[in-house]
């Protein structure tokens, strides 16, 4: 075996263990849709395992030419197997991200089957000439002096794979851009984001790619990149975001204050944290039950979602009914402004659910200044504030 296809083996082996290491911690996670993940990293995973018997197949004196002789003879039926089982892989891994993509993004009509089965002719035609290839050569075949070459519609392999590669990242896009609040819902740098596109996009690029180089398996180094960065990406989420209200949760708050604890005075002196809690809230978890408890925090987090954005807040669930805002480049009456906001945008929400209790919450906000050594101190400041208002028969947004 020449260097560069043992390097090849070496780089399909490294990517094998990392699919199975991403395998078992999606298996761990209990995802709801872990099954669908784990189908497509069997798959990619599968055409590693096809690579590396394909370039075991292939010795020194047979890789450029299956010359007739005892030594290669023996290894040329494998070898086409192989090669045709590789290029299956190449088409069937972009078509089923495209299938899955397609099935995410599309919207729910009767077209949308008929959509499907018709962009899968090309995967269906081409399936058939890469199966029957060993026998008629119509993908790729030995010529009669030994020569492994490409067969007459190989290039239409390339192009295919390049057709659902193409559409696989479209609809990727338009996913990950109708979900971008979900994404913003935790604090990442910008080279995360820069990270996660590229990760992602690479190999869609490189699957037409890795049909024009025989020698290495482009592509699976950056399936195992991708997968790796989602999965670590995945944890953090785990680790920072809560599981009932998919806010940011306490621990995302801490590594956000200790970012601002860094701001110099001036920045400071213009972010508000804002405290808020849902009033009379374990008298509807008694009288109501915990799961009409449950519904009211779901119901308040996605208010307080729409609040964030709209002036353009950090925001956590700080613990039990208690939720933080934070907005910087602020001032006191754009602060109070928020807290207004929230109330009247709650008693819509009181107006349209037709709850059977009274739903209404109680807001504090403090200035980050100099007053404040620690994060600690900011938020206690805040808690202060608002229980203060909780107890006062009227909104009074006043800093303390």
């Amino acid at each position: 075996m020449t260097s560069t296809l043992f390097y090849s083996v070496e780089i399909d082996i490294v990517c094998i263990v990392v699919f199975i290491c991403v395998i078992s911690n999606i298996w761990k996670s209990g995802d709801r849709s872990r099954f669908g993940y784990i189908m497509v990293l069997a798959l990619v995973t599968l055409q590693c395992l096809a690579d590396i018997c394909l370039k075991t197949y292939t010795s020194i004196s047979c890789y450029a030419l299956f010359a007739k002789n005892e030594v290669c003879t023996k290894d040329v039926t494998q070898v086409v197997l192989f090669s045709c089982i590789v290029s299956f892989f190449n088409l069937f891994v972009p078509y089923v991200f495209f299938v899955k993509s397609y099935l995410l993004k599309a919207e729910k009509s009767r077209t949308k089957v008929i959509k499907l089965c018709v962009f899968s002719i090309p995967f269906v035609i081409l399936t058939y000439f890469v199966v029957t290839s060993p026998a008629n050569g119509y993908v790729q075949f030995l010529t009669y002096h030994g020569a492994y070459v490409h067969g007459k519609y190989y290039s239409a392999l390339v192009g295919t794979v390049g057709f659902y590669s193409i559409l696989a990242l479209i609809n990727f896009m338009y996913v990950v851009a109708s979900r971008q609040d979900r994404m913003i819902e935790f604090s990442i740098s910008k080279v995360d984001y820069i990270l996660f596109y590229l990760t992602c996009t690479l190999p869609f690029i490189l699957a037409p790619v890795n049909l024009l180089v025989d020698e290495v398996l482009l592509v699976s180094p950056c399936y195992a990149v991708c997968f790796f960065f989602l999965m670590t990406l995945h944890q953090h989420m785990r680790i920072s975001i809560d599981d009932l209200t998919t806010l940011n949760n306490r621990n995302e708050l801490k590594s956000y204050l200790l970012n601002l604890v860094s701001l110099s005075e001036a920045e400071r002196k213009t972010t508000y944290m804002m405290f808020i809690d849902v009033n009379k809230f374990k008298s509807i978890n008694d009288n109501y039950g915990h799961n009409e408890g449950d519904v009211v925090l779901m119901q308040l987090s996605r208010l307080l979602k729409g609040v964030a954005e709209t002036f353009n807040c950090f925001l956590c669930r700080y613990g039990g009914d208690e939720f933080i805002l934070i907005k910087k480049n602020a001032n006191e009456e754009r602060a109070a402004g928020v807290c207004r906001y929230i109330d009247k945008t709650l008693a819509r929400l009181k107006v349209l659910s037709l709850s059977p209790y009274e739903l209404s919450v109680s807001t504090g906000y403090v200035r980050f200044d100099k007053r404040f050594k620690t994060a600690k101190d900011f938020i206690e400041a805040t808690d202060r504030l608002m229980y203060e208002t909780k107890r006062s028969s009227r909104k009074d947004y006043s800093k303390i």
